[in-house]
């Protein structure tokens, strides 16, 4: 067995959709899990759904309060973390755009400081992006990016930051950007990370979003295998990037997109 199948793997957002399937998939691996989300009551439900496969610890609270990130690793101990798989965050309809930004990103980063210096030989963090972070590549767009994980507060940050949807495709264009410039600073550690760019998927949250917006259902109709994934589908992902089989595998974004970005360039 591999040493980090012994070690914690943290799931945030692990009441949700993909996080649940992220939970059970390493809990069936049995991997000590360090399940993170708003609520407490979700969390020990899944929690007490898993508990007989694996020892389960849960730490309810907000992601992007920083007082939160040091309870994370106060309750880490001395152990390192054999895996990191970051699902927790806002769509447009959760939040304005400024709360997007700070959540998906800034709370990410913050996240990724907290626990880059304890993650363990070979292990990895997967940081769940969305393919609306492949939806707009404007020169302004992408300079807008480039400022934000700068930390320049430009008038184009202030500009794709400010409305809800265009704050998520930003904040998720800067998180695959992100991993990929943590690609060396993880190197030393001798540990890796990847963003993990998933399609329409059914889950509460894109249940929300479809209620809400048209242009989701249209996406849905071109995608080339016809329907949402499942969350399973996106956690079997994330599962194997944080294994010994994708050992070679940093600093890079995987679509798990069901075809519908290739497909709605050539519409």
């Amino acid at each position: 067995m591999s040493d980090n199948l012994l070690r914690p793997a943290i799931v945030t957002g692990a009441a949700g959709g993909m996080g649940s399937a992220t939970a059970r998939a390493f809990s069936a691996e049995g991997r000590p899990l360090i399940l993170c989300d708003l609520n407490e009551e979700p969390l020990q439900a899944l929690a007490d759904e898993l508990a007989a496969s694996a020892p389960v610890e849960i730490l309810a609270g907000d992601i992007s309060d920083p007082a939160y990130l040091e309870e994370l690793v106060e309750l880490l101990d001395e152990r390192e973390v054999g895996a990191l798989v970051h699902t927790a965050g806002l769509s447009p309809a959760m939040a304005e755009g400024p709360r997007i930004v700070e959540v998906n990103f800034h709370a990410t980063t913050r996240l990724v400081d907290a626990l880059r210096p304890r993650m363990a030989k070979g292990s990895c963090a997967v940081l769940v992006a969305s393919i609306a972070a492949h939806m707009k590549t404007s020169p302004e767009f992408i300079a807008g990016v480039e400022d934000l994980i700068a930390g320049i507060v430009s008038p184009a940050v202030e500009q794709f930051s400010s409305r809800s949807y265009g704050g998520y495709g930003f904040s998720k264009r800067a998180l695959v950007r992100y991993a990929e410039e943590q690609a060396v600073p993880f190197g030393t550690h001798e540990a890796r990370i990847v963003s993990l760019s998933p399609g329409n998927v059914d889950t509460p949250m894109a249940q929300l979003e479809l209620a809400q917006d048209r242009g989701m259902a249209e996406m849905i109709e071109v995608t080339p295998l016809l329907r949402m994934g499942h969350p399973e589908e996106i956690a079997s992902v994330a599962v194997f990037l944080c294994s010994p089989a994708a050992s070679y595998v940093t600093g890079c974004d995987i679509r798990v997109d069901g075809g519908v970005i290739p497909a709605m360039a050539s519409a």
